[in-house]
């Protein structure tokens, strides 16, 4: 058995944050969150195939792009509450 990544000097693999994209998905702005469930499944095939770079992008525009859904998630549900007052 080959001894953890941490030891060998390697980088941990980044976050894929599955489980903010499906709540942003269902709960907030399903665009967002079907983009944002995109990138997180590109995590884990790019570090799977040695694109160390390219699995940080992607859990990096994962996490904006949930971020982002959001924030527009948000400002939508505040705004039809608003409205219904």
């Amino acid at each position: 058995m080959p001894p953890p990544s941490h030891v060998r000097g390697e980088e941990p693999k980044p976050p894929t944050h599955w489980p903010l994209s499906i709540v942003v998905f269902l709960l907030f702005w399903f665009l967002f969150g079907a983009i944002a469930m995109y990138y997180s499944s590109q995590v884990t095939t790019r570090w799977r195939n040695g694109d160390v770079a390219g699995a940080q992008q992607a859990s990096k525009s994962a996490l904006i792009v949930n971020l982002i859904g959001i924030g527009v998630g948000l400002l939508f549900w505040i705004l039809v509450i608003a409205a219904g007052s």
